[in-house]
């Protein structure tokens, strides 16, 4: 009887890569990150002119996950820009937006916090008290704060919850 034995051999220097290679993956880098700025970039001053980005409306409605570990960015994922609003056939620069009025339209309990501050860059959490199916709730920045940056909503229990806008200040 005759037993096989493979012997493999490992070695322990690093896989040598190019320096060229190195330094096309450096430049990709950094052209991603400054698209990156530049796509990210916010609006300077209290306006907000700019057409194709999204705005918060009455009407959009933000799902939350089934699981109650993770809160979802309303801003992110339904409603667009939560800093600005504008009305149906408005024109010119659209206003700071003062207050959401959110009701839960799902089954399920959901936590909403709002993210507001003094100016960009400055992030406060103010979270709500638990909203019940069919509830509403209003939700508005601190008096020494002038923005209102985003909306986040944790399902209380498992399964999805739902909020819709009822309003917009």
């Amino acid at each position: 009887m005759q037993v096989f034995s493979r012997s493999v051999r490992y070695s322990r220097e690093p896989a040598s890569v190019p320096l060229g290679m190195w330094g096309a993956a450096a430049s990709a880098l950094a052209i991603l990150v400054v698209l990156g700025a530049m796509a990210l970039g916010s609006p300077k001053g209290d306006t907000h002119s700019d057409r194709a980005l999204a705005v918060i409306a009455k009407g959009a409605v933000c799902t939350s996950l089934s699981d109650r570990r993770y809160e979802v960015s309303c801003g992110t994922t339904a409603f667009g820009d939560v800093r600005f609003h504008c009305g149906e056939g408005h024109s010119g620069k659209c206003p700071l937006t003062t207050a959401v009025t959110l009701r839960n339209v799902g089954r399920t309990p959901v936590m909403v916090t709002l993210v507001s501050g003094r100016r960009e860059g400055d992030r406060r959490l103010s979270p709500a008290p638990e909203l019940l199916p069919g509830h509403s709730v209003r939700l508005r920045p601190g008096h020494d704060e002038k923005y209102l940056f985003d909306i986040l909503v944790r399902s209380m229990k498992s399964g999805v919850g739902a909020v819709k806008v009822l309003a917009v200040d």
